[in-house]
């Protein structure tokens, strides 16, 4: 190809600057009247047509496969001649960015009133279109690298008045273009809008529509994969829910004709969310299967700096082979993932594994033919690519697949949750059986303790009264009426022992009115007034039988000292409640008071009975105080507290004869 000028066509018009864009000042009008000019523009069209163009008629289109191209690179020297398409500048002029301006012409055209366009299946980075020197379309500005044409194809109509029915008409296809961005020219189709506008439309869609299938695909997936590991946190889905939204990056700038940022910043962006996409989509498959063992996590953090000194090298410091290289690496961790799962298909016959190879089998295969046939062919561009549509169909398999492992988890889980329940309610049978048995061993031994306590009771009560009665008759030494005392004081013991085992839910005022009943005629009968003051009491829910003998017997006690000792002509009986205190909980107080000579307080340490008295009152919890004085009565207080308290242990005094009761006079 020769270096040739094309300044001085004739054909080419310069528009004028306030009505025409992107004129860069290469077109010349040449000197001469009309006659001259007509001819010139016949014999340079038919030169065009044998030097620049083989046009490729087809159902009345024409594919042009070659051009005049006039090519200015940045910091190299412009150049000018035929080149064939599709045109590659990164091939020509990698790591360059420049200006390229192709001319091709029209073939003559009937004036039949049929609408005619231009269809570039690939034109860019960014594109001026000019027809018999006219703009008749542009895409972005000429330089301004936040603007992509070449990411979908171009539908120009072109109107019928800037066509010839006699003479071929000036195409010119102005691009500008960026290092690393694949820009150029693919060879253009023109013809009727009714033929060539749907191919136009198959492509958009194939392009463009496929960009948002896949973008959808991955987003409904990574939703459901990044909630299922919120779930479980399972590391197969944390990988495709990291995994979808660099792939929606990288599949979703199809989409944006005009970049965020600046080339080749953007591009370096999006080519590593693609090196990023496919590295966790491979570790997804490692763990799906798996094998996401060290070697995969040394293999992916190894892949992952080398991807990145190869991006930073192709965007960074332009240089296109790198990114060809990149892309290439990025088939061993693929290829590497594909022979694991096949392995364990085969093996092991793993589902996940089976369905693994078989829904990767597509997408790889896609990826292998774009990269040869699309990436390293030059011969190829402009043509369509099967990875997203692969891409979108691996993604639904691959929803398919963890919804479907999903669902077996759950499955499995719940077959382990009814077998567990199954346990506890065997369990719970089980322990119910020995709740039960518990329960009756638990009974016999409170019957067991109760008759115990009854027979101790007996033994220490009654036992010891009929022993000290016989024990005075076998001397015949005692008078009728200590015969006749003794008596009544074994009857008084049988008639507690008795009491104490009536049912008083807690009630510890009818105790008291038992106990009363009892005692009341005999007190009465010595000539010594009684006044008994009970308040209404809340319920006692610790109050025992053996609780209840205890209080009988300090309360006989107490009866019988005033009786013996005490020369008292009254006692008041009180019982009240007493409410919490800052250091005390609520409390049941019984006092016993008498109006008698009082004691001293070495009598309460020397007397027997006291020591008993506090003995019982210790042994069921409760506080026993002794109030005294020469000449000023004695008080007895018990204190029984009404949140129960447990006693602290001590040792049971030994036991000795009950107090006597009260003997009534004789007749």
């Amino acid at each position: 190809m020769s270096r040739t000028s094309t300044a001085s066509w004739p054909f080419i018009r310069r528009p004028k600057p306030s009505m025409r864009r992107g004129s860069w000042g290469f077109c010349r009008s040449a000197p001469g009247g009309g006659g001259w000019r007509l001819l010139g523009i016949l014999l340079t069209g038919i030169w065009l047509m044998l030097l620049c163009g083989v046009l490729h008629a087809q159902q009345g289109t024409y594919t042009i496969d070659t051009a005049l191209a006039h090519l200015e690179p940045e910091g190299a020297a412009p150049w000018s001649g035929q080149v064939k398409l599709p045109h590659l500048w990164d091939k020509a002029y990698p790591g360059m960015a420049g200006r390229a301006r192709y001319q091709l012409i029209l073939p003559p055209v009937a004036p039949d009133g049929v609408l005619r366009g231009l269809y570039f299946p690939r034109v860019g980075n960014q594109v001026e279109i000019y027809v018999g020197g006219d703009l008749i379309a542009h895409r972005g500005f000429l330089g301004d690298s936040r603007n992509d044409a070449t990411k979908a194809p171009l539908w120009v109509p072109v109107p019928a008045s800037l066509l010839s029915s006699t003479a071929s008409t000036a195409l010119e296809v102005r691009v500008g273009v960026q290092p690393v961005r694949w820009g150029g020219l693919a060879a253009p189709r023109f013809g009727p809008e009714a033929t060539l506008l749907p191919q136009y439309r198959e492509r958009y869609v194939w392009r463009q529509w496929g960009a948002v299938a896949v973008v959808f695909a991955l987003a409904l997936t990574g939703v459901i994969a990044g909630g299922l590991w919120q779930l479980n946190r399972e590391p197969v889905y944390g990988y495709f829910a990291l995994c979808a939204p660099f792939g929606m990056l990288r599949y979703g700038d199809r989409l944006w004709e005009t970049s965020p940022l600046p080339w080749p910043l953007w591009g370096g962006i999006v080519a590593f969310s693609l090196v990023l996409h496919m590295l966790l989509v491979v570790r997804f498959a490692f763990a799906l299967v798996g094998r996401d063992g060290v070697g995969p996590k040394r293999g992916f953090w190894g892949l992952m700096a080398a991807e990145a000194l190869l991006v930073i090298g192709a965007f960074g410091f332009g240089q296109p082979w790198c990114w060809t290289a990149a892309v290439a690496l990025l088939f061993v961790p693929a290829f590497w993932a594909y022979t694991v799962a096949a392995r364990q298909a085969l093996m092991a016959r793993q589902p996940e594994a089976i369905a693994l190879c078989l829904a990767s089998f597509i997408p790889i295969g896609a990826g292998l033919y774009d990269f040869l046939e699309i990436r390293v062919s030059t011969e190829s561009v402009g043509r369509s690519s099967y990875l997203p549509l692969a891409t979108m169909l691996f993604v639904l398999l691959m929803g398919w697949l963890i919804l479907s492992r999903y669902g077996r988890q759950v499955r499995a889980y719940q077959k382990l949750s009814n077998s567990l329940d199954e346990k506890v309610r065997q369990r719970e049978r089980e322990l119910q059986v020995s709740y039960d048995l518990l329960q009756q061993e638990h009974a016999q031994h409170a019957a067991l303790q109760e008759r115990q306590r009854i027979m101790r009771d007996i033994h220490d009560g009654v036992g010891s009264q009929l022993v000290g009665l016989l024990s005075l008759i076998g001397k015949g030494r005692a008078s009728r009426a200590e015969l006749r005392e003794h008596a009544n004081a074994a009857l008084d013991e049988l008639r507690m022992a008795v009491d104490a085992m009536q049912p008083v839910d807690g009630d510890l005022g009818t105790v008291l009115a038992t106990l009363r009943y009892r005692l009341q005629p005999r007190l009465a009968a010595t000539g010594i007034q009684v006044d008994w003051q009970v308040q209404e009491l809340p319920t006692l829910d610790t109050l025992t039988p053996h609780m209840v003998l205890q209080i009988q017997r300090i309360l006989l006690e107490a009866f019988t000292n005033v009786l013996r000792h005490a020369q008292a002509t009254s006692v008041r009986v009180g019982a009240r409640h007493q409410a919490a205190l800052p250091h005390q909980p609520p409390r049941l107080v019984l006092e016993i008071a008498d109006n008698g000579v009082g004691m001293e307080g070495t009598a309460q340490a020397r007397g027997q009975g006291l020591a008993n008295m506090r003995a019982r009152a210790q042994a069921i919890g409760a506080l026993l105080e002794i109030t005294a004085a020469p000449g000023q009565g004695t008080c007895v207080q018990i204190a029984l507290p009404v949140v129960p308290q447990v006693p602290a242990p001590a040792t049971p005094a030994p036991p000795t004869p009950a107090p006597a009761a009260p003997a009534a006079p004789s007749t």
